[in-house]
């Protein structure tokens, strides 16, 4: 069964059940995908992560959704701007009820060292702009308890002792992603706060990436989402996600 509704200027397309909130939408024609179009469903059964990665959601306890946008004009080479969009728009809602959150780039959304939201995009690119953008969003609300093997999963329950009406979080949520959509032309000050909100933004760390390991401070991101390290001999060092981690 399938309920559409409107919540925060989105529309809502409310599913039972889903494998992957993804898939349903991946599996709709582009006609049918509208911009600011939600794919919901409180009981996720397959949920994906970044490459092969599978996300763990207890039913009708946390927040799954595609989040669709058809950002007109927006050109392939700023498609990050969409990933900052969605991982700002998280943090903005997690940062209301607990303190030290950022984005462990590229988009995974971290309280201190653990792990409370997942990010999945796909994009589809028709010459030169970005046609359409599925935003697989996983944000662990009221699970108690985490049975995949995944090292550091955390949920807003686990951290508040308090639990929440998912529908209020869900309005509150998109709330949060539709006022950071609204900057989708402005490149320059989503990167600013994107870069201001990085896990580790701040200072040295050790890194390692296929050459071995190194110390390195983070220098900024490109247009492709690419993370820029300067290592402690002054050497810019870009990379793609799964290139390069943290130690």
């Amino acid at each position: 069964m399938v309920r559409t509704y409107q919540v925060s200027g989105f529309e809502v397309l409310e599913l039972d059940e889903a494998a992957s909130t993804n898939t349903v939408a991946e599996a709709m024609a582009l006609s049918e995908l509208k911009d600011k179009m939600v794919i919901l469903t409180w009981c996720q059964t397959q949920g994906r992560g970044q490459a092969a990665n599978k996300w763990e959601s207890e039913p009708y306890k946390n927040i799954a959704m595609t989040v669709v946008f058809r950002p007109e004009g927006l050109v392939a080479g700023k498609q990050f701007a969409v990933s900052m969009i969605i991982a700002l728009g998280c943090l903005d809602f997690v940062s209301r009820y607990v303190p030290d959150v950022t984005v462990k780039w590229p988009n995974d959304i971290y309280v201190g060292d653990r792990k409370i939201a997942g990010i999945l995009i796909e994009h589809r690119v028709a010459g030169a702009y970005i046609q359409s953008s599925l935003c697989g969003v996983g944000l662990n609300i009221n699970q108690a308890v985490f049975l995949s093997d995944a090292p550091n999963p955390v949920s807003l329950l686990q951290l508040t002792e308090k639990e929440f009406n998912l529908n209020e979080v869900l309005q509150e949520l998109l709330e949060c992603i539709g006022r950071r959509y609204s900057q989708v032309k402005d490149y320059a000050a989503l990167e600013a706060d994107f870069r201001k909100n990085m896990y580790r933004a701040g200072g040295i760390f050790d890194w390692e990436d296929a050459s071995g390991s190194f110390r390195a401070s983070v220098a900024g991101i490109d247009e492709y989402g690419q993370l820029v390290l300067e290592d402690t001999e002054g050497r810019q060092r870009l990379y793609a996600f799964k290139e390069v981690g943290y130690r």
